[in-house]
């Protein structure tokens, strides 16, 4: 009696050898930009221009900045855990589903908080855009609104318009 065995054995080694075929290259870079806006339950507050854009190259992107808390002095890092997925991705950009906030104050981070959260963000692509030949090269524009759903959290609501 012949058995299947070898077989389904190479092929399983082969596919687990093989890279992801559709896997985006990981990505983590600091971004310079202009934060246009930043609301923590409906106030504003000043946010830092810095951002930093973590994609780990399987479709979850975290998108990390920094703002002052309504007490003078206190500086906040907020990261919003997003899960991208190919049905929501059209020509004009894509849209992440948020999963999770990350709170700290800046200088401790040990006392991070991860906070479950629903809402969207959306990377806005730019047209491409010619004078003549020559490309213009145009802001990418991120608009995230996340609500926070543990009734524990002491933020509710974000908003943030920020564009690099």
């Amino acid at each position: 009696m012949r058995t299947l065995l070898p077989r389904a054995t190479l092929t399983l080694a082969l596919l687990l050898a093989a890279p992801a075929a559709h896997a985006n290259p990981p990505v983590d870079e600091t971004k310079a930009g202009l934060c246009l806006d930043l609301k923590v339950d409906g106030q504003v507050r000043r946010c830092n221009h810095d951002f930093r854009l973590v994609h780990d190259g399987q479709g979850e992107i975290t998108l990390v900045t920094g703002y002052d808390e309504a007490k003078a002095g206190v500086k906040t890092v907020v990261a919003f855990a997003t899960a991208q997925a190919p049905d929501m991705e059209n020509a004009y950009g894509y849209a992440l589903r948020l999963t999770s906030v990350t709170l700290m104050p800046v200088g401790n981070p040990d006392s991070q908080r991860h906070w479950p959260a629903t809402g969207l963000c959306f990377i806005v692509k730019p047209n491409p855009v010619r004078a003549g030949t020559t490309p213009i090269k145009q802001d990418i524009v991120i608009l995230c609104t996340a609500h926070l759903t543990d009734t524990a959290a002491r933020v509710r609501r974000f908003d943030w318009k920020f564009v690099f």
